[in-house]
């Protein structure tokens, strides 16, 4: 599952509606620090509660540093927590961004999320923009307060999302997909950019997410569906003055295949595929498969990648060295 596409009406419409609402629907009372300034305009616009712990959205309609917008998580009417915007524009949201979200009901304040036994949080931030930017924050709201970490989406109308993939029967807590944005704008323009399917998990052994090469691997797609995207390929009109790559038009469906089957665990399958796809009318190939190896390996989530893979097609000679997987980083930076 994604995110559904976040268009510019629906964005627009959001925030105008909570201007309004921060505006003459105040809950509780302004955050630490401006409630001694009678003449603030910092009223928190939405507020949710799981005791001990309240939760308060704020937005500054005055701001002119940028920072109009934080959160606060308050435990027994202390702040354990805040965090403000960096720029102006950022919205913060308990939860999801929006209540129709697909995992809103499964992300709501107090829910057990990391399946540790213990109520959690999660809050989303927006940076705003366009195609730009989710982050999750996710904390833990029991008897103690921690943070869990933070994870962040190159592209918010892609990810990150909560899902249940895990299927073995002891398995607890909800996943997170995110999308690699590795290949964005690589040869072809964002529309086209493929953005593979990385599953994170929530390891108990040191109380983060992190990225599961198990979770990734899924059949590979049926031999019609690839036989059509081959077709699509070859007939690909080249739209460029040259005739071999990097100067020739072709399809990034080659690549988002190709990505897509390594993602899930069929390295070999991916390297047949472009053999069977790449157009005779172009030259190239071999170039084409350096250049892909070379942008593969600049990753964040290559060792991933590599460990969903028992294939030895992943790297070459000029490959860099696997770095260990990234996880929902502690702090903001």
């Amino acid at each position: 599952m994604s995110y559904r596409s976040l268009g510019l009406n629906q964005i627009f419409s959001a925030l105008i509606a909570v201007l309004i609402v921060g505006v003459i629907g105040a809950i509780g009372s302004p955050a630490r620090g401006a409630a001694t300034d009678v003449n603030s305009t910092v009223v928190p616009h939405r507020e949710e509660t799981s005791l001990p712990y309240v939760v308060r959205v704020y937005f500054d309609q005055k701001a002119k540093d940028g920072s109009d917008s934080y959160y606060e998580i308050l435990k027994g009417n202390k702040s354990v927590f805040q965090q403000k915007a960096r720029e102006k524009g950022e919205k913060f949201f308990i939860g999801t961004m929006y209540d129709t979200d697909p995992d809103a009901s499964i992300v709501k304040i107090g829910m057990d999320i990391t399946g540790a036994g213990q109520p959690d949080l999660v809050i989303s931030e927006w940076s705003g923009g366009a195609n730009c930017c989710l982050t999750l924050h996710i904390f833990e709201i029991g008897s103690t307060f921690r943070e869990i970490g933070s994870i962040p989406a190159m592209y918010g109308d892609a990810g990150p999302h909560f899902v249940h993939v895990d299927t073995d029967s002891k398995a607890k807590g909800l996943q997170v997909q995110i999308s690699d944005w590795t290949f964005a704008n690589w040869h072809s323009d964002f529309a086209d950019s493929p953005g593979p399917k990385v599953i994170l998990r929530f390891s108990e052994s040191d109380g983060t997410y992190r990225v599961s090469p198990d979770l990734m691997r899924s059949p590979i797609p049926a031999v019609s569906d690839l036989e059509a995207r081959i077709a699509e390929i070859r007939n690909h009109k080249n739209a460029e003055k040259g005739n071999s790559w990097p100067a020739a038009d072709v399809s990034a469906t080659l690549w988002s295949t190709m990505l897509d089957l390594i993602y899930s665990g069929h390295a070999a399958d991916a390297w047949k595929f472009l053999d069977k796809a790449w157009p005779p009318q172009i030259g190239g190939k071999d170039a084409f498969a350096r250049d892909f190896r070379a942008q593969l390996a600049r990753s964040p989530y290559w060792s991933a990648v590599v460990a969903a893979n028992s294939s030895g097609h992943m790297s070459d000679n000029n490959a860099a060295t696997p770095q260990p997987s990234p996880s929902a980083a502690p702090g903001i930076p």
